[in-house]
């Protein structure tokens, strides 16, 4: 809603690994408390195996082994620590340095510690969980979760701290629940991880020395030919995350968790003050394993998180919306004529985004969406027949309804009139935290972990969806500053703000997912285990669990609002600014948004961005690739294949059902010289026949292809003459450079 305001906390947007801190008081009343056997129980047994389903994990007096069938781990007792022996998939090749530590301790003041005991315990899902625990010479108790599942390659890592001691402990500014070493030289491994604009794993070089990735990283082995993913938890856009690489002398030791505190570059890492009594316990990080590359082991990590851990989609899902608003009186005239076009043109969701609010903006066009933020109340001067009229429209349509919040922060102007109170507001050194923007009313920001708070935004969002019968909520933090609030006197100390405002956002989206089990969103901050939409990078997930917000409708006329700039007419920016756009070069730019979720909106509240401003061909071709998104979407959700085009300049991206009964493949030109490629399939059945379906296509030109040509590459020629040019001769030079660009799409079914 806001495109160009900085955010200036130090998450980056596709950051990862959440963090939750609460005290002794609160960790007894939510925490399931583990019961450990005492150690001279532990090992009096010779040998004890433990199996929940396929899952396993023996004890022994040397130590422990867990496998379900698929990954195997192995874990040895040694001068009253533990190390790494043995990590692999079953029948697959040696991960681990035989001998190497699995644990790192973050305490700054003392490396004195010893193991301490263990469990076995019970884990969601037919899980099960292997716990050691370890006490420091400081007071503290340090405990390494590790947790299987029936299938997939993949463990689960944990790791907790208590200080059980009379002192602060003085802890480094991120925690890793994972702590190995990698057999293998340096040259034998390269790196993949995210990148801007692109979809899927990059490539990130070598590992020649160390290497600090922000976002989930692919380290694959050429000598083995087997990959390893390392991922976890978002932290909502609270906390940070980092994976950490380094040569060692017979391997890569490798490290990955959450970033407690703000590291400045160039400077030493602060301190995590941990008082008496205090805990910090990480939510999941993961370690995945598969012979292949990126995109095999890409597939098997996501399989576990949609088994176990992300919400199940909704029916229909991905969702297609419609988000909309306006600063001017009486604006449901036109966001109900707006209403009209959008069920005809086939929206899932219609949604007000910011202003809807008593005492927001009346003033046309000015972007001002902060005044009156925090009060909950309908806005009578846009919607006289009020916002359950609107809501109960929308859904007479056929369509879900929803509304826009930012629910840490709030106008000034409440909280200096006393709607507000002054001890909720986040501070820094004693300076209020707040927004200043020219096209803004100045805004103050609520300390999200003060559970005065938490309990008020709570009870506001749940009235809300009750009140006016929502589907949707867009958490939008846009105006947020920083998380790092260090007063004292929100049940949080000074260093420990942005993990109370993590636990606090994450106990309000655990109350209204529990409450309205139904409620969808869009997510701006991720969470693994509370994000409907949007729950982790969304470069890297599968376009099925994400959704982007594209505005609109980026085309002439050029004046304000429009967000169209002069420019060069080609089919690949965001502003669509030539005379004359053929049918193929309108394709392209919509199916290029139509490999996920969307969500269309006037970014800056304008009419001049609604979609009926646009012309009448643009809202045809957005109309037909929506009805073709809709035959394929429930695809988005399987496995992603990033194809190679043997040309230059062309792109694919293939979703296969794990079966390989289905299979949707999207391919473009992009602006590339070569108006032909071969494309080869990946994830079907070499030995069945498949229907073809190409949507560049009228009915009736279906193709029969066996698993094993479609394996070999697939001839493709782009444009599409008769979509790049009619009946016409309209493609003159003004227009010529967009034969450069082309797509389709082929929709798979195999044969029984």
């Amino acid at each position: 809603m806001l495109a160009f305001l900085a955010r200036s906390q130090f998450v980056p947007r596709h950051s990862v690994l959440g963090f939750a801190v609460s005290r002794r008081a609160h960790l007894l009343r939510s925490v399931r408390l583990m019961r450990f056997l005492p150690l001279n129980i532990v090992f009096a047994l010779a040998t004890t195996t433990f199996t929940g389903a396929q899952v396993s994990i023996t004890k022994s007096s040397a130590g422990w082994k867990a496998t379900n069938g698929n990954i195997y781990i192995e874990i040895v007792r040694s001068s009253g620590t533990v190390q790494l022996r043995s990590l692999r998939r079953v029948g697959g090749a040696e991960w681990a340095v035989s001998g190497s530590r699995l644990v790192t301790f973050p305490d700054k003041t003392s490396q004195d510690y010893q193991f301490l005991d263990d469990a076995v315990s019970d884990a969601p899902k037919d899980g099960r969980q292997l716990t050691l625990r370890f006490k420091w010479g400081t007071g503290g108790i340090s405990s390494l979760m590790l947790t299987l599942y029936p299938t997939n390659s993949v463990i689960e890592m944990k790791a907790k701290l208590e200080n059980q001691g009379m002192k602060s402990l003085l802890l480094d500014s991120h925690i890793d629940p994972l702590s190995l070493t990698l057999k293998g030289s340096p040259s034998e491994f390269k790196a993949y991880s995210s990148a801007p604009g692109q979809f899927g794993f990059q490539s990130a070089g070598s590992l020649p020395s160390v290497r600090e990735f922000r976002d989930w990283v692919v380290l694959e082995n050429s000598r083995t030919g087997e990959s390893a993913l390392i991922g976890g938890e978002p932290g909502l856009g609270v906390l940070g995350w980092k994976a950490t690489t380094q040569p060692s002398g017979n391997g890569i030791m490798v490290r990955a968790g959450t970033v407690l505190l703000k590291e400045t570059a160039g400077a030493p890492n602060p301190a995590f003050e941990l008082a008496p009594g205090e805990s910090v316990e990480t939510p999941l990080t993961f370690l995945t394993l598969a012979k292949g590359d990126t995109d095999t082991v890409g597939n098997e990590a996501f399989r576990y998180l949609k088994k176990y851990i992300f919400l199940t989609p909704l029916p229909d899902a991905p969702l297609a919306t419609y988000c909309i608003w306006l600063t001017q009186k009486n604006s449901e005239v036109l966001l109900l004529r707006e209403l009209d076009l959008a069920q005809r043109v086939g929206f899932d969701v219609f949604y007000h985004d910011a202003t809807w609010n008593e005492g927001a903006s009346i003033v046309p066009g000015m972007n001002d969406w902060t005044e009156g933020l925090g009060n909950y109340n309908e806005n009578k001067e846009k919607f006289p027949h009020g916002l359950r009229n609107l809501s109960d429209q929308v859904h007479a349509r056929g369509m879900k309804f929803g509304l826009w919040v930012d629910p840490g922060n709030v106008d000034a102007e409440l909280v200096e009139s006393g709607q507000i109170p002054k001890d909720w507001l986040a501070e820094i050194d004693g300076k209020p935290l707040g927004t200043l923007h020219p096209s803004l009313t100045p805004t103050k920001q609520l300390c999200l972990g003060n559970p005065k708070v938490v309990a008020w935004i709570k009870k506001q969002l749940a009235d809300l969806i009750e009140k006016y019968d929502l589907d949707w909520i867009k958490w939008d933090p846009s105006a947020t500053v920083s998380y790092e609030c260090n007063r004292t006197d929100h049940g949080h100390g000074k260093t420990d703000g942005a993990y109370a405002a993590y636990r606090g956002r994450q106990e309000i989206m655990r109350y209204l997912l529990e409450r309205f089990p139904k409620l969808s969103a869009f997510e701006c901050d991720p969470s693994l285990l509370y994000s409907r939409v949007n729950p982790g990078p969304q470069g890297l997930l599968p376009g099925g669990y994400t959704n982007e917000f594209i505005t609109g409708p980026m085309v002439s006329p050029n004046v304000w609002g429009s967000l169209a700039a002069a420019g060069v007419g080609d089919a690949k920016g965001d502003s669509l600014t030539a005379r004359w756009y053929s049918a193929s070069s309108l394709d392209y730019y919509m199916r290029k948004h139509f490999t996920h979720g969307i969500s269309f909106g006037n970014i800056n509240g304008m009419s001049a961005q609604f979609l009926s401003a646009a012309p009448p061909g643009y809202i045809e071709a957005f109309q037909r690739n929506l009805l073709y998104f809709k035959e394929y979407r429930h695809l988005l959700f399987e496995d992603v294949y990033h194809l190679k085009p043997q040309s230059a300049g062309w792109s694919s991206i293939q979703y296969v059902k794990e079966d390989s009964t289905e299979s949707v493949v999207f391919i473009f030109r992009d602006k590339s010289e070569d108006s032909d490629s071969t494309i080869s399939l990946r994830g079907l059945d070499s030995k069945a026949k498949y229907l073809v379906t190409s949507l560049n296509d009228r009915p009736g030109r279906d193709r029969i292809l066996t698993g094993e040509a479609l394996i070999d590459g697939i001839s493709e020629h782009l444009p599409n003459e008769w979509l790049a040019k009619g009946d016409s001769s309209l493609m003159n030079s003004e227009f010529s450079d967009q034969v450069n660009y082309g797509s389709d799409i082929l929709l798979l079914k195999r044969l029984d």
